[in-house]
This record gives C-alpha cells, sequence and structure tokens, in this order.
C-alpha cells in the first residue's frame, strides 16, 4: 500500500508562494488588478486574493504598501546575494569597457591614464 501524500500545494520556503510572488511583482509594476488579472490568465477575485495574502504575511497595510514593498524572492539571484551584500565590504573586479564621447583627445588620454589607470 502506498503512503498518502498530503492534499494540497507543497510547502514554499519563501514568505510568499510563487503565484503570490508573481501577482506581487505586478503591483509593484504599476499595474491594476485588472490587467494583472488578465495577464496572468486568472480571475479577478484570485489577483484580489494573492494581494490580500501577501500583504497579510508581510504585515504590510494594502496594496499601496505593497507597492513600494522592497522584498525579493529567496531563490533569486539576488535574494542569495541579499545577506553577503549587507555584511561584506564591496569588491570591484576589473572594469570591461569604459565609452565616452571626447572633445579633446588630450585630455581624455589624461583621464583614461589618471583616473582609471589605463
Amino acid at each position: 500500500m502506498r503512503p498518502l501524500r498530503r492534499r494540497g500545494r507543497p510547502r514554499h520556503p519563501d514568505v510568499l508562494t510563487p503565484a503570490e510572488w508573481r501577482v506581487v511583482d505586478c503591483v509593484r509594476h504599476g499595474m491594476t488588478n485588472r490587467e494583472i488579472a488578465r495577464g496572468r490568465g486568472v480571475s479577478l477575485d484570485a489577483v484580489k486574493f494573492h494581494i490580500e495574502n501577501a500583504a497579510s504575511k508581510l504585515g504590510l497595510e494594502g496594496r499601496q504598501a505593497l507597492r513600494f514593498w522592497q522584498g525579493v524572492p529567496r531563490d533569486s539571484a539576488l535574494g542569495r546575494r541579499e545577506k553577503s551584500m549587507n555584511t561584506a565590504e564591496p569588491q570591484l573586479g576589473g572594469l570591461g569597457q569604459v565609452a565616452r564621447h571626447v572633445a579633446d583627445v588630450k585630455r581624455a588620454e589624461a583621464w583614461y591614464r589618471d583616473v582609471l589607470g589605463l
């Protein structure tokens, strides 16, 4: 006999579910509920449900607060780097390419040499 599976969606390790993140991102981009519903292919009630759940989970008062919330998904590249960005001293690597308009070639050569060390 097979063990019974739990009903419903599997637990998600982040503060918001993937569907809530998608709706929150749309809200933060200034989309209306109707635009989100049309774009995601879901009902207007589903969008409202996700917005209310997300705001509640985050302790925010409504859509306007959600619009300016600065969180990122834990599994995103920025979410994985968030801790190290706050604690570590920034380290700059090599510079790939610098392009700038030049009116005076001598001044530009001096700038590249003295400022950038090239």
